[in-house]
């Protein structure tokens, strides 16, 4: 007899199947040599993981946010990107240039976020200390900042009028993201001044 796991499609101790014909009393037996082995497989739950292994995955649809240089524009002063960001000769020094020199043939998102990613660290501490908060972007924020980075024609209208007096005052010249020697600026202080305290020159 066949331990369990061997899964032998009869009645192992009688050695035949005992089938129902029509709605009579009519029977069937077939004998030990007819028997079919069904596979574990076929029988038991298999485990989710080790189906993950042999099947392909379920399609999952990407969903891309539509890109507005204008808009990004606006956003690079508004979201203060620009005290530390140059574009068209505009803006700090502490973090790279962001100027377009030629326009791109595509735009990926994504790619700008992994390159904000892979600064993020640099950037939150920045901006705590500069803006005293990090600041918030969603999906489509960083897609329309994508934009702008990749837009000559769109930097172009980028004048300094557009950033404000205050914030001007803000911008950062020293390159840390290059000498990596945070310990000057730190000394500027966690955030910016209250309105009534004025800023700091």
């Amino acid at each position: 007899m066949k331990s369990p796991t061997g899964l032998m499609f009869a009645a192992a101790a009688l050695g035949l199947i005992t089938v129902s014909c029509g709605s009579g009393d009519e029977t069937t037996s077939v004998g030990a040599d007819a028997m079919v082995e069904i596979p574990e497989e076929e029988v038991f739950d298999v485990h989710p993981e080790s189906v993950g292994l042999t099947q392909a995955p379920t399609p999952v649809q990407a969903v891309m946010p539509d890109m507005n240089a204008r808009r990004g524009r606006i956003l690079f002063a508004l979201k203060g990107c620009v005290i530390c960001h140059q574009v068209n000769g505009i803006g700090g020094r502490a973090a790279p240039d962001l100027t377009a020199f030629k326009a791109a043939e595509a735009i990926n998102p994504l790619v700008f976020s992994s390159r904000m990613w892979r600064g993020a660290s640099a950037m939150t501490q920045l901006q705590s200390i500069e803006l005293g908060y990090t600041i918030e972007l969603d999906a489509q924020d960083i897609a329309d900042l994508a934009a702008f980075a990749a837009s000559p024609d769109e930097q172009a209208l980028f004048t300094l009028a557009a950033v404000g007096q205050e914030m001007q005052t803000w911008f950062l010249d020293d390159r840390f993201w290059i000498t990596g020697n945070w310990e000057e600026y730190a000394k500027r202080g966690s955030k910016i001044p209250k309105m009534d305290e004025g800023v700091e020159q």
